[in-house]
């Protein structure tokens, strides 16, 4: 397996004694030994994480009075060699946030809704520290059958996914009521580092516009692209501030294809969906999370064959879950739903800077250049890129989005 440049060589302290601290700490038992060393492997594959650093590893140990045991893991190391990643993440809290979602928030929601007889899935917290390095280790679920797929093909394989995050929305809604500091403890901060996208973006408009004017079937529509080109950033930024119409939740917050684990059936068919990757999860508008769901985890054929009943069942379900959980609230209607939906322009980015990159292979996306705004457009020759721009532009036009 290719390994990404900064994980060729792992970091020194990352050797038998600190996975012996580890297991020490994680077993309570500080008598607790290695049976033998731990040999590190590539976290994922190329191009499925870019925002840490990831090795995978098993743990082999004995307690005291014990028989031998072991644990699968998987760590998220703070970038920390020169390049850009590391600067986009030099500053601000998304470890500590990630740390603090899976040690208390994760835990508290699967305890509220296995009360009512759900289940809710996540890799289990083996150890997270902030100092002397940055770390998150959970354990790694690939061999219990969890797996990451591509995009979804069909409604029913979605529907996982879906009750996922209605799940995880739902359980927030009803730990703030219970906790009038949750919402505070995650507010949406995380516009500052959106600020990073700056130089992608202008490439992927320089790319869009230069596609579009190479054929006639756009020209109506180069003038309301360009007078975008300027806002779309800001537009991103807004659809992240937390609604004033809406029930807000903790979102997720970059709930796309990568960042699910699937068990399937005998028949290779998706049949249980749990998130991963809680980095940016903020206090704000739950559409943040379902244009994710519409435009980064299905098949574009299932998005326009199914996107409605998609927004529909996520609604029911939270809706039924609230009232479960306990809820005493307002529920927004599902036309307040779509309305704010409407509103929100994170589509347009996920559509403009996101789309393209479906018709390449991801392990071989340099995300640093990408970000930089280096590259080739990566989906200029597709016919399914050109009918699917037109059509997306045409309605964003039609709506009042883009400006004529």
């Amino acid at each position: 397996m290719e390994v990404p440049r900064d994980e060729k060589n792992s970091p020194v302290w990352l050797n038998d004694d600190f996975f012996l601290q580890v297991i020490r700490e994680f077993t309570h038992d500080p008598n607790a030994r290695l049976c033998h060393g731990c040999k590190l492997r590539p976290g994922t594959k190329p191009g499925e994480h870019f925002a840490s650093v990831m090795y995978r590893t098993t743990i082999h140990y004995r307690c005291q009075q014990g028989k031998e045991a072991s644990v699968d893991v998987i760590m998220k190391i703070k970038p920390y060699q020169p390049g850009l990643k590391k600067d986009v993440l030099a500053e601000g809290d998304l470890f500590l946030r990630e740390i603090r979602i899976y040690s208390q928030v994760l835990p508290e929601m699967k305890r509220r809704l296995e009360e009512i007889g759900e289940t809710f899935n996540y890799p289990r917290l083996i150890y997270a520290s902030e100092m002397p390095h940055t770390i998150l280790i959970l354990e790694d679920v690939s061999a219990k059958g969890w797996q990451t797929g591509g995009f979804i093909t069909s409604f029913e394989e979605v529907v996982p996914a879906i009750k996922a995050i209605a799940k995880f929305h739902a359980a927030s809604v009803v730990m703030e009521q219970d906790d009038s500091s949750f919402a505070n403890r995650h507010r949406c901060d995380v516009a500052d580092k959106f600020k990073a996208l700056d130089g992608m973006l202008k490439k992927s408009f320089n790319d869009l516009l230069d596609f579009m004017r190479s054929t006639e079937e756009f020209a109506h529509l180069v003038l309301p692209v360009q007078k975008l080109k300027g806002k779309l950033l800001h537009y991103l930024i807004e659809s992240y501030r937390p609604s004033s119409e809406c029930l807000n939740v903790l979102v997720h917050g970059d709930f796309h294809s990568k960042n699910l684990l699937h068990q399937q059936n005998p028949n290779g068919q998706v049949q249980d969906t749990m998130l991963i990757d809680y980095q940016i999860c903020s206090w704000t508008t739950p559409v943040v999370d379902l244009y994710y769901l519409l435009d980064t985890i299905v098949d574009q054929s299932v998005k326009e064959q199914h996107g409605d009943a998609m927004v529909y069942l996520y609604y029911e379900e939270f809706r039924r879950l609230l009232h479960q959980l306990g809820w005493l609230g307002r529920v927004t209607s599902l036309q307040e739903l779509h309305i704010e939906l409407l509103r929100k322009g994170a589509e347009l980015f996920h559509y403009v800077a996101l789309y393209p990159y479906r018709f390449v292979d991801r392990s071989k996306i340099d995300f640093e250049a990408l970000l930089s705004g280096k590259g080739s457009h990566p989906a200029a020759s597709s016919p399914v890129y050109r009918r699917v721009m037109r059509e997306v532009l045409t309605k964003f036009l039609h709506q009042g989005v883009m400006e004529p």
